[in-house]
Formats: C-alpha cells, structure tokens, sequence
C-alpha cells in the first residue's frame, strides 16, 4: 500500500470513499451549544488537562448527552471527569489525538473543524472562526452559518484522506436544478447513490439514475457493492451516514425535503437568489491547502462583506404578519393535523421511531413547530401567530431564528404575547437562557396590553423563583403597563391552552403572585 506523508503524518494513499460527517452530533444545529462551550476555550493550548475540562463542560452542561455517563450519581466534578476517562480508555486514537478521551473529543470537533468553524489540533491553541463568532454573536444564524460554509466546503481536506476532490454540496444543487427543469426530484435511495460520486458531473449522475431503478434501499446497496466494490455495513450505507449529510444539506435551506410516501429532495425556492450567488462563486482549495489543517482553516474560516450583504437580502424580514398563519394553516392541511394528533406529536419528541414525518426537524425546533400549530389549531385567525423560526418553501422549520428575540409571538385583540418553548431541562441552562433575556425583549415592545410564558417538560423550582421574581421586577419598572406573565410545565401548557383559557390564567397568577408578594412586605412596613 502506498503512503503519503504530510504535516499531520503518514497515511494510506487516498481512494474514493462515500460521504459522511461525524455520527456522535448528528443534527447540526445541536454544534451551535458546542461552539458555545469551546468560546470559553478560545486560545488555550488543547492539551489533555483542557480538553478534558472542555468534555467535562459539554456533559455537565448537557450540551452532549452520554448513556454511560449519568450526572446524577456523579456528585464532583473530579467524579465526573473520573468517569470521562473511564468510559473512553478503549477508544483509538483519532484525528491525531490520542486514544482515551482525547479521541472522543475529535468526534465532537471533526465537523465544526472541517467546516472552517473551529481550528482545533492537539496541543495547539484552539481557534474559533470569523463565521463561528458571528454565529455565537448572532449576527448569522444556523442556517446561514451553514449556508456559506458549504459553499466553501472540499471533499477532500486535511480532514478526509480521499480522492472525491470536488465540493459535494455544489454538485447536488446542480443534481438537482436539472431535475427540477424536469419536474423531478430525488429520491431518497438515489441520494444514498449521489454519496458515492467520484466526480463533479451531475448530467452522469442523472444518466446512472436514469437508466437505473432504485426501488428500496436494498436495490441502492446492491449496485453499490457491483459497481464501488467493498462496502460498509448495510445499516451504516443506507442510514446512518445519508442522515447526517442530508441534515446537513438540509440545515442549510437550500432543499425541501418532500414526504409523499417516498422520501423526496428538491431545491428550496425561498433560496434561489442566495444559491445562485454562492453558486457562481469559485472557491479554490490549493493542495497545501488540502493537507494543512492551519492553511485550510485560514482560507475558509471567514465572510467577506460582499458575502454578508447577500446573507442580509436573503432575509425574509419582510413578510406580511398575515402570511405566518397562511403557513401555519397550509402545514395543518398538508399533513392532516388537528388537535389530537398534534398533542401526540407534542408528547412523542424524543422518543424514537415516533414523529417520522417530522424526522429532520431537531427536537427543540419541534417543540416550537408543534406549540405554533396547537396555538393555531385553538385560535385560528383571531390572532396572528408567529414562529420565529426559519422554513424551507413548505411552511416546515429549518433552524432557530438569531437569538436576543423569543420563539413564537402572538398578536392580536389589543394583546402581544411573547412564548419561550425549550427542551432544556439542565438547571443552570435554564436559568441563564430562557429567561431574563425574555423580560429584556418584551419591554421594548410598544403594545399595553402583554403577557409572556415559559413553557418546558421541567421547569426548575429555581428557574420559577427567578421568573417569578422578575415579574415583580418588570411590574415596578413599567407600571404603565397591564403585563402578565407564567412558567407552564408541557402538559399543564397543552391543558389550559385548548380550554382558551390562557390569558385570564396568565392574569391570575400575576395578580395573586403579586399580592401575596404585598401581603408579606406590609408585615415588615
């Protein structure tokens, strides 16, 4: 076997290999929290006493979740790292880091680091990009964060030792542009073959579909041990690696993913003007380029601001505050939704095998698709409901909206009301992110009439004291305002809310929260 040497060392000479990112975060707007964590970080040497504190903050934090790692038995943070080490001594090493826990860390940094988001190289300093600060200062947001870096994105780098030398995402845009002046799309089974592409040539790849039939997943497999030799196991070829390229091709709004009995992918035209502009840009990756990790991350890490003024066209700030529930309503019929189905949808996020339909939707983004249809579903017209998430074409959420503004709005009667949905079930997390940034958003809102909710599967006895006690806060500093706030646990949410009872409840717990709080000062008067 021939060997090549290169700044990170010797390896195998590269052949074709298949598509596929990093299965241990498979959604990838889940990077965003990691990215979070590595901020703090930023400049210090990776060496294993850091890295360790780095996975001991992804874990505590649960911004990454482990089966053999239950923070509930585990009271120390010397406890805690203790058990890091142990359930990761038998892994090898990888990406250059060491086998241990080392090697797990590079499987939660390869795709931000392939992606130009991170530099990150053991017992070097950690670097964190010009795209990924802007992400964290929400000045883009996920999609958009993902949107420029796949136009920019080789398959071959530093970080794949493969012969594939072109940019995937691009290819598969033109796969699909000509399919679209066909009226086709791509099948899911065809996008597990388009994974295998050893060149940039979409009418090739048209013509080997073409000619073709992929029936089942099975049909897929068969023609690629014929015509690719040696494959991967069956499960990992036709699921594991296509989910997590498909999420990423979907998180960057440039597709709609189609379930009409089939899985189907075609071009997103909410995106046609940012494609087109990107599309015609040339990113050219030198070979230095493609073997040094430091060279591939400075040609790629940043945005120019040509690139930023076509991110900020592509907003769509504009829309009529009508038009939120024209989209609501169309999702509602497309799949057939009414109350029931939507409380069991509700109950069912994260629980696997259920919510198929909605399978490439991250969990969070559920719970925020799923509470603005229930709100829809129970008032109709009467207000205007407003997700504050981003969708492809069919109404269907691609990726949380930029921070410093709440999930979903309603408005309407003379009445705003500003609604946070979280999964987030970690103390510190939801003290520090889903509540005094509410009270800042909603005091720059000019209606008089306001309400505002929490609403989680948990909420915190600590998380209720400090909300609480910002209600109070809020009422002192704008006493001209009728304002009414309540934290909901899911189902207590769900109850009141189908029973339309929400702001008369919101109005009462504000007016005996704050009476009881009077009743206790004037003791001390």
């Amino acid at each position: 076997m021939l060997l090549i040497m290169t700044r990170m060392g010797t390896r195998r000479n590269p052949e074709y290999k298949e598509l596929n990112f990093d299965t241990a975060i498979r959604n990838p707007e889940r990077l965003k929290p990691v990215l979070e964590v590595l901020n703090e970080y930023e400049g210090y040497i990776l060496n294993d006493n850091v890295i360790l504190d780095i996975l001991y903050d992804i874990y505590s934090q649960e911004v990454v979740k482990s089966d053999s790692l239950d923070l509930n038995n585990l009271k120390t943070k010397e406890a805690i790292k203790a058990k890091i080490i142990e359930i990761n001594k038998k892994r090898n090493r990888d990406g250059h880091f060491p086998k241990g826990y080392q090697s797990r860390f590079w499987t939660y940094m390869r795709t931000l680091s392939e992606f130009g988001f991170i530099y990150s190289q053991y017992n070097e300093k950690l670097i964190i990009g010009d795209v990924a600060k802007k992400l964290l200062k929400n000045i883009i947001d996920p999609q958009e964060a993902f949107a420029i870096q796949t136009m920019k994105y080789n398959w071959k780098s530093p970080y794949r030792n493969v012969r594939n030398d072109f940019n995937y995402f691009k290819f598969i845009i033109k796969v699909l542009r000509k399919l679209s002046t066909k009226n086709k799309m791509l099948s899911y089974n065809q996008f597990i073959l388009s994974l295998f592409s050893r060149e940039d040539d979409a009418d090739k790849f048209i013509e080997i579909i073409e000619h073709n039939a992929f029936p089942t997943p099975n049909s897929v497999y068969t023609y690629l041990k014929e015509n690719y030799g040696r494959q991967n196991q069956e499960n990992t070829v036709l699921n594991d690696y296509p989910d997590t390229v498909l999420r990423m091709l979907r998180i960057t709004g440039f597709v709609n993913i189609v379930n009409d009995g089939i899985l189907l992918i075609e071009l997103n035209k909410d995106s046609e003007k940012f494609v087109d502009y990107f599309m015609d840009k040339t990113y050219i990756v030198t070979e230095k380029e493609k073997l040094n990790p430091k060279d591939y991350f400075d040609k790629i890490s940043f945005v120019t601001e040509e690139e930023m003024k076509v991110v900020d066209a592509n907003r769509s700030s504009n829309i009529d505050v009508c038009d939120y529930n024209f989209v609501l309503k169309k999702v509602i019929l497309d799949y057939k939704l009414n109350q029931d189905k939507i409380l069991e949808l509700i109950n069912n996020i994260g629980v696997k095998g259920k919510n198929k339909e909605f399978k490439y939707i991250d969990d969070p983004l559920q719970f925020e698709f799923f509470i603005s249809i229930l709100l829809y579903l129970v008032y109709g017209d009467s207000f205007s409901i407003k997700p504050n998430y981003k969708t492809d074409s069919y109404g269907i959420p691609i990726s949380h909206a930029p921070g410093n503004c709440g999930d979903i709005e309603v408005i309407g009667d003379g009445k705003y009301w500003l609604i946070e949905v979280t999964l987030i079930r970690n103390k510190a997390q939801q003290l520090n992110y889903e509540t005094s940034n509410l009270f800042r958003h909603i005091s720059e809102t000019p209606c008089n009439e306001k309400y505002m909710s929490l609403i989680a599967p948990v909420i915190h006895e600590d998380t209720h004291r400090f909300f609480n006690a910002l209600i109070i806060d809020y009422i002192q500093d704008h006493a001209d305002n009728s304002f009414s706030a309540k934290c909901y646990k899911r189902d207590e949410f769900n109850k009141v809310c189908i029973e339309k009872n929400i702001f008369e409840d919101m109005k009462q717990y504000t007016k005996d929260y704050e009476k009881n709080i009077f009743d206790i000062l004037k003791k001390f008067m």
